[in-house]
């Protein structure tokens, strides 16, 4: 596992997260393969390029530290010995301690490796080295592919050529911006076409789909979960108002029928005139936002109701058990109507006897004649409630008003018609039977039945098709609703996944470079890079922490609690970055106690500025207030950590490298300067370059000259520390 890269540096582990008993043969082995690529490197390039390897195996404290630019690390003294195997190794070799050698099993041969007198540390803890000795596999066949890569053309054609013939993964380069969008919408389409697109013979009777949903119970259909049926029972109705509408239009058919074809009597005017009145007042307050919003802009009146789910319960109950008794209400008031005429001879009754049965016929009524002798009367009693029929259909159009009311459950709406059937049927079989038992009955497969079992068997017919009907319906709006519920989450998810990644790769690096990397513009086969012609870069670190402070015993818990107190340091330095004021900062990465941070590394701004070395100041700045910071650390943690800093500014070139890790880094000779400030400096001071400390001290910024000091790679350079109020002690140095 690929920890960090530092400058020129590849760091890296085995073993982690899961330990792995063969951790120390894949370093080895990774650590031959990474020679023998550079040396490839080398001999098709032409560049005197090659790779210091060192190994040792340990125990580790891994994690992440900080609050900002989060990176997996790893810390222990055996981390530190590793450090110093790679600086004490020698070019092409694998440089590996006593405790790595043990755990390969003499799978490798080794020769001694003389750490100790190329690095102080080794020597100091008494590391005993060696150095790794290659088998030699497959080397002519390298040699032979490395004879044709260097076949004509310049150095930079051939690493061009070398670099594709890799076929290196480029940072980030799968990732777009229409990446989560385009998740959210397959899934989403996945979702719809295997619930959709259902088979032909899934009809309303067809039950078998009532046992296919996992989350909803298959005979009474509630949601398994409890929190997803309260929400399903809170939601809004907006369609409500057109149930009531609906209703009040049952009603009004039932009005007509009752109005014509059945007996008119003062109940019947009472009754109905009542129920009209309720349904327009339910009408008006469920049609309010819509009659008068733009009169008298009455919002809220039908928005109750439909935001009400108990409301609604309350006036779907009230509407259905109306209708319900409107149907037949009037059936008290048919009674009997003896009609006397006058017969004076028998011919004339029988004129009279085939009128009243052709009225009998006509109406369904009862019509009975009396012989009685002549100049007497007939008696006919006429029955003035016309016929059963016209109260059945106003029975089948109230238990069709009980079924409107789609958003009320199947099972409610089953028990109200339930109880409206036996009350039907117990008007029509006990109640008034007599009243409608003689009426003629059609021709039809029940012509053998009287009229009043006729029309119980019609009812429970008709209100068994209604009850399918609910069932169908409350399944489909709960299976609407699931689905709904379940793409709103998975939308969600996706959204804040989207979100959460997109933090975090802010998290990893500066926000220009991850607006660069999810933009769908970029071209995938480019890599990132930026060159900035002004940059200052800082390093910060406390080299008593690791010293002094940090200590692997028992009572540290193996270091965590030494930690722990780092991660409170580091995290107090992230706090200042969230100030506007230093905003143009950017951390860069953390290196054990090390703080690295960059400032002018924003594309586009190197010339917007008045001051085109304002970066060196905010830069300045930002490292004062680490001072600070650290200082008030102290005292309340009662420590005595120093910090020692350098810092430089000049030309850089910023970039992302790595295809599994990507990390944004900076490189070139102002931060190679910069970390030698640091590395060269004192304790307690912020040292210098003379270019850096001439734009200080143009800005009225004191600079003390340090003078000439031995800088690897660079010879002698003169140096200069930056006076503040903060230094420790007072050094004989010169002014600048």
């Amino acid at each position: 596992m690929r920890i960090k890269i530092l400058g020129d540096c590849y760091y890296c582990v085995s073993g982690l997260p899961i330990s792995r008993p063969n951790h120390a043969s894949n370093c080895v082995k990774m650590g031959l393969d990474m020679i023998e690529a550079i040396r490839a490197v080398r001999e098709a390039t032409g560049v005197n390029v090659d790779m210091r390897i060192g190994i040792h195996t340990g125990d580790v404290l891994c994690g992440v530290i900080g609050l900002r630019k989060w990176q997996y690390d790893v810390w222990s003294d055996d981390v530190t010995i590793a450090n110093h195997m790679e600086s004490g190794g020698m070019p092409g070799k694998v440089h590996i301690t006593t405790s790595t050698l043990m755990q390969l099993d003499g799978k490798w041969d080794v020769e001694a490796g003389n750490g100790s007198t190329r690095d102080e540390y080794l020597r100091e803890q008494g590391v005993e080295t060696y150095f790794i000795i290659p088998k030699k596999k497959k080397l002519q066949e390298l040699n032979e592919n490395d004879v044709s890569m260097q076949e004509g053309g310049r150095g930079s054609m051939r690493v061009a050529k070398y670099l594709e013939s890799w076929g290196a993964d480029k940072p980030f380069a799968k990732i777009t911006e229409g990446v989560t969008g385009k998740n959210a919408q397959l899934t989403s389409m996945a979702l719809i076409e295997s619930n959709l697109i259902q088979p032909r013979q899934y009809t309303c009777w067809n039950i078998r789909q009532w046992f296919a949903a996992e989350d909803i119970h298959p005979i009474l259909l509630y949601f398994v979960n409890s929190d997803l049926e309260a929400e399903y029972h809170q939601q809004p109705d907006p369609l409500f108002k057109y149930y009531v509408a609906c209703a009040a239009m049952i009603y009004l058919t039932m009005l007509l029928v009752q109005l014509f074809f059945m007996p008119r009597s003062v109940a019947f005017f009472v009754s109905y005139g009542a129920i009209a009145l309720l349904f327009l007042l339910l009408l008006l307050l469920s049609w309010a936002d819509t009659i008068w919003m733009t009169k008298i802009h009455s919002k809220g009146l039908s928005s109750v109701i439909t935001d009400g789910p108990w409301l609604r319960l309350l006036i779907a109950i009230v509407t259905m058990s109306v209708v319900a008794a409107a149907a037949i209400i009037t059936v008290v008031d048919c009674g009997e109507l003896d009609a006397h005429l006058p017969v004076t001879n028998f011919s004339k009754f029988a004129v009279i006897s085939d009128v009243i049965s052709d009225e009998a016929f006509l109406v369904g009524s009862n019509a009975t004649t009396a012989l009685l002798p002549a100049g007497d009367t007939v008696s006919v009693c006429i029955n003035d409630c016309y016929s059963l029929p016209y109260y059945l259909y106003c029975c089948l159009l109230a238990l069709v008003a009980c079924s409107v009311f789609l958003q009320v459950h199947f099972l409610l709406k089953f028990i109200i018609m339930l109880l409206v059937l036996i009350l039907y049927n117990v008007t029509f079989l006990v109640l008034q039977l007599e009243l409608f038992q003689q009426q003629p009955t059609s021709r039809s497969l029940l012509n053998e039945m009287s009229l009043p079992v006729q029309s119980a068997i019609y009812l429970a017919f008709f209100f068994i098709t209604l009850h399918v009907i609910d069932r169908k319906v409350e399944y489909t709006s709960r299976l609407d609703f699931l689905w709904k519920t379940k793409f709103k989450s998975e939308r969600e998810e996706v959204e804040t996944m989207g979100g959460v990644n997109k933090i975090l790769l802010e998290n990893i690096l500066p926000a220009h470079v991850a607006l660069h990397f999810l933009s769908s513009n970029r071209r995938l086969d480019e890599l990132y890079h930026q060159r900035y012609k002004s940059a200052s870069v800082l390093f910060a670190s406390i080299p008593n922490f690791f010293k002094e402070f940090y200590m692997q015993n028992d009572i540290t818990r193996d270091g965590l609690e030494c930690l722990r107190v780092l991660n409170e340091i580091i995290y107090d330095f992230d706090k200042l970055l969230l100030k506007p004021k230093f905003c143009a900062v950017e951390k860069i990465k953390t290196i054990g106690s090390t703080y690295m941070a960059a400032s002018g590394l924003v594309p586009g701004q190197e010339n917007s500025q008045q001051d085109s070395q304002h970066h060196v100041f905010v830069l300045l700045e930002f490292a004062l207030s680490m001072i600070s910071v650290l200082n008030q650390f102290n005292k309340e943690s009662f420590n005595d950590f120093k910090l020692r800093m350098g810092m430089s500014h000049g030309e850089i070139i910023a970039g992302v490298v790595g295809a599994q890790k990507p990390q944004y880094d900076i490189w070139g000779n102002t931060v190679n300067l910069a970390s030698r400030m640091d590395s060269h400096g004192i304790v307690g001071r912020i040292q210098v370059t003379e270019d850096t400390a001439t734009v200080l001290t143009n800005h009225n910024f004191e600079c003390v000259c340090r003078g000439p000091i031995a800088v690897k790679g660079r010879g002698n350079l003169i140096t200069y520390f930056v006076k503040t109020s903060m230094d420790y002690g007072d050094l004989s140095t010169t002014k600048l």
